[in-house]
This record gives C-alpha cells, sequence and structure tokens, in this order.
C-alpha cells in the first residue's frame, strides 16, 4: 500500500487463534509469522486506521517470530505495553522497554515477540507530522534521522505520555467508534497523537538499531528461513542450509542464537510445523495429512503427530477437522 491510496477511517478488534491470520489482521502490513512458544494460539489487534494514520495494540499468548514491513512511505513507530520486557528482540537486539522501536516501509524488519506481550504501533506520513510542526511554528523539525531500522531511547515522561495516549484512544474509540464518522473528531485525533509525536521524536539521540555485524548475522538468519520455505523438499536440515549460505555450520548457530535465541534446528522444525498447520487448513479433501507433512519433510508420522500437539495443544486431525 502507499500513502495515496484513500481508506476509509475505521476501528476494529480482530480475534483469531492462528498465527498466520494473526499476522494479516494488521491492515495493510505485509507480515509473517511464526509461532515458536507451545499452546493453542490466541491473538488480538485493536486497531484505529484513518488514512495515513494507524494506531493498534497487538498481543497474543503465544511467543512469535515476527517478519514485518509497514506500508511504503509510512513510518513506523512500536513500543512495548510493559516497561520491562523480557525476551522481546528487535533484529536481534533485546529492548528493556524504554526505546522506541523506528522503522520506514524501505525494508523489512525482525521481532522476537515474547508470549503474552504487547505491543503499541503508530504509523504515520511524516509529510503530514512536518506540516503539524510548521503550523506549531517549531523549530525543531522531528523529522526522520535516515531510511532504515532505528532505535530512540525514550525518558520515563516520553514513555508515559506517549503510552497513555496511545492507549487512551484505543480505549476511547472501543468504547465510541462512532466518533470516527465526524471530521471534527477525527481533526482533533490526529492533532494530539502528532503534537505528542513532535515532542517525542528526537533525531539527533536516533541510532540504527543493529551494527553492520548484526545486520549480516540477519542476513542469514532471513536467508535461511526464505529457502526452507520456498523450497521445503531441499532445505530439511542444517547441512544442507550451510552448503547453501556458504556458512559453516558454527556461524549459522551463531547467526540464529543472537538473532532469534534459539538454534537454526529448532527455528527450522518451527517453521516447518507452522507451515503444515497452514496447508492443513486449506488442504484439498483429497490430500491426506500424512501428505501434507510428507511435503514438508516429516517421515514419522508419530513424531510429528506429538512434535505438532506440543506446539499447537491439538492434533493434526483436530486442525483439519476444524478448517
Amino acid at each position: 500500500m502507499s500513502l495515496a491510496c484513500p481508506q476509509p477511517a475505521a476501528f476494529r478488534i480482530k480475534r483469531t487463534r492462528e498465527v498466520d491470520v494473526h499476522a494479516r489482521n494488521l491492515a495493510a502490513w505485509d507480515q509473517d509469522y511464526v509461532q515458536t512458544s507451545p499452546g493453542m494460539f490466541q491473538g488480538q489487534v485493536r486497531e484505529l486506521f484513518d488514512g495515513p494514520l494507524q494506531a493498534f495494540e497487538e498481543v497474543a499468548n503465544c511467543a512469535t517470530s515476527q517478519r514485518c514491513r509497514p506500508w511504503q512511505g509510512g513510518v513506523w513507530l512500536g513500543l512495548s505495553v510493559l516497561e520491562h520486557p523480557e525476551g522481546l528482540r528487535l533484529m536481534g537486539r533485546p529492548l528493556r522497554g524504554h526505546e522506541l522501536m523506528i522503522a520506514d516501509g524501505s525494508e523489512a524488519f525482525d521481532l522476537q515477540v515474547p508470549a503474552g506481550h504487547g505491543l503499541y504501533g503508530l504509523v504515520f506520513d511524516p509529510w503530514e507530522l512536518l506540516d503539524h510542526v510548521r503550523n506549531r511554528d517549531q523549530t525543531d523539525t522531528p523529522a526522520s534521522r535516515g531510511a532504515g531500522v532505528r532505535i530512540q531511547p525514550l525518558t520515563p515522561t516520553q514513555r508515559l505520555r506517549l503510552v497513555g495516549l496511545l492507549r487512551e484512544v484505543l480505549r476511547s474509540l472501543e468504547a465510541d467508534p462512532g466518533v470516527l464518522h465526524h471530521a471534527a473528531s477525527r481533526r482533533g485525533l490526529r492533532q494530539a497523537l502528532f503534537t505528542v509525536l513532535a515532542d517525542t521524536l528526537m533525531p539527533a539521540v536516533q541510532s540504527d538499531a543493529v551494527t553492520p555485524r548484526q545486520l549480516r548475522r540477519q542476513d542469514v538468519v532471513r536467508r535461511a528461513r526464505e529457502l526452507v520455505t520456498e523450497r521445503p523438499q531441499e532445505f530439511l536440515g542444517v547441512e544442507s542450509l550451510c552448503a547453501q549460505l556458504h556458512v559453516t555450520r558454527r556461524t549459522l548457530q551463531n547467526c540464529f542464537q543472537e538473532s532469534l535465541g534459539i538454534s537454526p534446528a529448532s527455528y527450522l522444525r518451527l517453521v516447518r510445523l507452522n507451515a503444515v498447520r497452514r496447508e492443513l487448513r486449506q488442504a484439498a479433501a483429497d490430500q491426506t495429512i500424512g501428505d501434507v507433512a510428507a511435503r514438508w519433510g516429516f517421515w514419522h508420522m508419530g513424531h510429528f503427530s506429538h512434535d505438532y500437539k506440543a506446539l499447537f495443544g491439538e492434533t493434526p486431525s483436530h486442525t483439519r477437522a476444524a478448517a
């Protein structure tokens, strides 16, 4: 989606029990999620979408590995709901809760979100923010420091003000979404958000989220995931990935541990199990569970069924029947 694409103003609450549906429930984003902790998935998105302005809260009961990209031209700000998160990572970098995550639509970014953890998000048109700043006669322009994924430390006051406003916006719209039918109230809401943004964003203290070395390791993880997703029959184990990526087993291990916090073998198994679940929900009537599992490299149906139930909290046959 581009910023020129018209969108009607709306507030929505979207709930699902499927991690791939949860990834699609955020309007206009290009996303891919993998469930990485056991349990029957439950996810919720509360979202305001008003043209090139989007505010949301996203939460899931299971941990997820996310590949995300907002629409082209929009700037995303992300913030942990919890002040002291445990296990939250942006591009492999652990976050403590007082960092503002920043990304434009020029490239995708990776998030590791722990179970039960919530994130606030805000996507906006930087030119609209610039106009707002000019109308306030503000001398300091909170422009983007540059393309890419960045981090800005927040003071306790800055965090409290931004979190408080996002929480209040979503709660108010959940109680009375009808205010979005009126142009005056929509303008007032936008002005409140942009006023806080203008006072919060400080390009001078922003920094790249990762070093060039960390970025190279993130790229190895990304390419490994693409290989196993696009050609599951060829890349079933770590050895074949190392050969294709031209890295040693130790290098691959270090890349995954630093970026995701788990081994490459464990992660690849999770990707394949998530893929099987996605296909079981869409499989043709004449396609058996064994056929789907085998296509993703599972040859021992007993072990496959055990691992599947341990991750998703239900048997493959239950998933197929529910679909």
